[in-house]
């Protein structure tokens, strides 16, 4: 039994008829004749009842042709991918997105071109603090979305666009901190803090403040349910915690002697000198289609 058979067998039952099929396949109604008897031999049953005018599949043939309409629908799926692997579609795309930047329309960026290019797997993956640049610089991922900072250009060769910012500040669960504090304070509660990346720049040190015990996480929404179970307190991001806030659930905490909101800004990155195939330059253009979003609407809210 071979492919080429079961692509005769699938022609005949599609068509009702030898001759039909022949013209469909560019070939001899003997040679399909020839083709099918040798399959049945083969099998040892019948596949086609030719009592009839037109040709229709026995008993045994039906539960034989609906395996073999899947090994053909492979064979399909198979040969599309084949095609555009060949035109130099990406068989993986590795995307580090860090979750305290998330915004639905990043998503959408990321959905449409996942579904635009079908025969390429898309990875995504989060985790530690500044692990999207790590991932980037090391060729672990292809494409990073995180916090962005001046001086992360120079750990490597990348190119960024500007397409967001969050504001990060203290939170806690109510009556776990006062709503205002001393920094000196605050140090006598437990502290909630994402796990430092690997690189040189990195360090504990860069948090807003260690508290009386200390637990690191790596993962913002394990950060955020810790929080709402009343743990300690947090440096995170105000919009990744704003409905809890806003239900009461959670509340900012204010420093009274020095700043406790920041802001910073969302970038998507990749290696510069990377030749970028076909699934990189569509999501690439399509986030810049967000980087000039976000910056007219800048520069509209400055004028």
């Amino acid at each position: 039994m071979n492919l080429n058979q079961l692509i005769i067998l699938d022609a005949i039952v599609q068509s009702s008829s030898l001759s039909q099929a022949a013209v469909k396949l560019h070939k001899t109604q003997p040679a399909l004749t020839i083709a099918i008897k040798k399959l049945e031999s083969e099998l040892g049953f019948e596949l086609l009842d030719r009592a009839h005018y037109r040709l229709h599949l026995t008993e045994k043939g039906r539960i034989f042709y609906r395996e073999a309409r899947q090994l053909l629908n492979a064979n399909s799926e198979l040969s599309s991918l084949a095609k555009e692997l060949a035109l130099g579609n990406e068989a993986n795309y590795r995307i580090c997105y860090e979750q305290l930047c998330h915004q639905h329309s990043y998503n959408q960026v990321i959905s449409h071109t996942f579904k635009r290019f079908s025969s390429t797997e898309f990875s995504i993956s989060s985790g530690k603090r500044f692990v999207s640049l790590e991932q980037v610089n090391s060729h672990q991922a292809d494409l990073g979305i995180g916090p962005w900072f001046d001086l992360f250009h120079a750990t490597g060769d990348l190119e960024s666009l500007p397409i967001g910012k969050f504001d990060i500040g203290i939170v806690s669960a109510p009556g776990v901190v006062p709503a205002e504090i001393s920094f000196a304070d605050i140090q006598n509660y437990p502290c909630l803090a994402m796990f430092e990346s690997d690189l040189s720049f990195d360090s504990d040190r860069l948090s807003y403040t260690l508290g009386s015990a200390l637990m690191k996480i790596d993962d913002i929404t394990s950060v955020k349910s810790f929080l709402l179970s009343g743990a300690g307190w947090a440096m995170i991001s105000l919009q990744h915690c704003q409905s809890e806030i806003e239900a009461g659930l959670l509340q900012q905490i204010k420093i009274t002697d020095r700043e406790h909101q920041f802001g910073a800004e969302i970038r998507v990155f990749r290696q510069h000198s990377v030749h970028h195939g076909p699934v990189a330059r569509a999501i690439w253009q399509a986030f810049s289609e967000v980087s000039k979003q976000y910056l007219d609407s800048i520069r509209a809210t400055s004028n």
